[in-house]
């Protein structure tokens, strides 16, 4: 079976790792597995990773960031207005601004011929151009909304638009149920219309076999002194995942622990922002940004604590990665994290943006290390219902399914 996968973003992060998961498994399952994204530097790795995997990558500029002007359309892109103006620009209003990613979506669709789509969406109304490209061709389409946390304010005639998209062949899911409310009420779907499928886990992670050398010998590859205290992120350095209210709690947290290093693993277009609070609060000697890395799992089995301040989230993989790890964290009660973490049973749940609660709940964690190791057990055992296995087979199915109902 044809697959391609479609992602409109021009930045690596969780998204694009669900999507290299679901591709490498379809590959190795014997599907012919495409991708589609914008070729830009940060992307570059994941197309990389896709290739070695067996999965043919093809540039596809729909990055929704810089969305291009309709003068920017090539002559070939230019023959095709016909089929918005004439068909669907009368009958459902169509945004304009997503005409070139429409346009450029359809040339691509027409000339691969996928038996199947999926959409990976990292923000709730991105890909619209995309998801109309396919709605046109009927081609069948999972949509999978990553992050939507708060129901969309829709016009009636955008939402009809979505509506139209909708019945022709497309079955649209989160990765929470918090997600898949939120597309119900954004779209005026039923519940029996939507769906979720959890991100998960590898859930048997391999262990060095003395823990003791191995956390030794990253803090030695990082710089730090033996007994360094690592409180590790695991994130893109956006406005979402919260390191803005992080810095804030560092220097208190210095005074009372001074051996404390905060690690921070990811890329992302607030790095100059952030490195600027850091010298604001004088603690750019204790924070380490290591950027995109290859080697977390040898981070996660280091560290001595894993903190997540995002301000919000669909279900974040580095989560439950921490947690497969048994790696004690501490993180926020936003969307779709409460529905895996119980406050004081599998970690320490914080109000997003509120630096002095989590200032206490790190000094409560650092505290009492051995309160936190029985509850980073507890979210061991607790991912397992969160499985990487679970997702592939579920996804995996779906799309079988979707295929063949066409």
């Amino acid at each position: 079976m044809k697959l391609l996968l479609i992602i409109p973003s021009g930045k690596r992060g969780g998204v694009e790792e669900h999507g290299l998961k679901i591709l490498t498994a379809a590959a190795k399952t014997g599907w012919d597995a495409h991708a589609a994204f914008p070729k830009k530097p940060g992307m570059d790795s994941l197309a990389a990773d896709l290739r070695e995997a067996g999965v043919k990558y093809h540039p596809l500029e729909i990055a929704e960031t810089a969305i291009p002007s309709l003068a920017e359309i090539s002559k070939k892109h230019q023959a095709l207005l016909p089929i918005l103006r004439d068909l669907l620009i009368p009958r459902l209003q169509f945004d304009s601004r997503k005409v070139p990613h429409f346009l450029r979506t359809l040339l691509l669709l027409r000339r691969l011929k996928p038996e199947v789509v999926m959409l990976n969406l990292p923000w709730a109304d991105y890909g619209m151009g995309s998801m109309l490209a396919c709605a046109l061709l009927q081609i069948p389409t999972l949509v999978v909304f990553h992050l939507i946390p708060h129901p969309l304010s829709l016009g009636s005639i955008k939402r009809r638009l979505y509506r139209w998209m909708h019945n022709r062949e497309q079955k649209w899911i989160g990765v929470s149920m918090s997600n898949a409310r939120f597309i119900s009420q954004s779209f005026h779907l039923s519940q029996e219309e939507t769906g979720w499928i959890y991100n998960g886990a590898t859930i048997r992670p391999e262990l060095p076999a003395d823990m003791a050398a191995h956390r030794h010998r990253i803090r030695l590859e990082l710089g730090l002194p033996p007994d360094a205290v690592i409180a590790l992120t695991v994130a893109r350095l956006s406005s979402q995942k919260g390191h803005d209210f992080l810095i804030p709690a560092i220097p208190s947290l210095l005074d009372k622990f001074p051996g404390l290093t905060f690690v921070w693993v990811g890329e992302g277009e607030k790095k100059e922002e952030l490195l600027a609070m850091l010298s604001t609060y004088r603690v750019t000697d204790h924070v380490l940004l290591l950027g995109h890395r290859s080697d977390v799992p040898d981070l996660l089995q280091a560290a001595d604590l894993f903190v997540f301040p995002t301000y919000y989230e669909g279900q974040p993989f580095a989560l439950l990665e921490a947690m497969a790890y048994g790696l004690p964290l501490i993180t926020t009660t936003t969307d779709g994290i409460p529905e895996v973490i119980q406050h004081k049973v599998h970690g320490l749940l914080t109000k997003k943006g509120d630096s002095v609660e989590l200032l206490e709940s790190i000094c409560w964690a650092l505290h009492h290390p051995e309160a936190m190791r029985q509850m980073a057990e507890e979210a061991r055992q607790r991912v397992k219902d969160f499985s990487e296995e679970k997702m592939l087979v579920e996804t995996l199915n779906l799309l079988k399914d979707l295929a063949a109902s066409a």
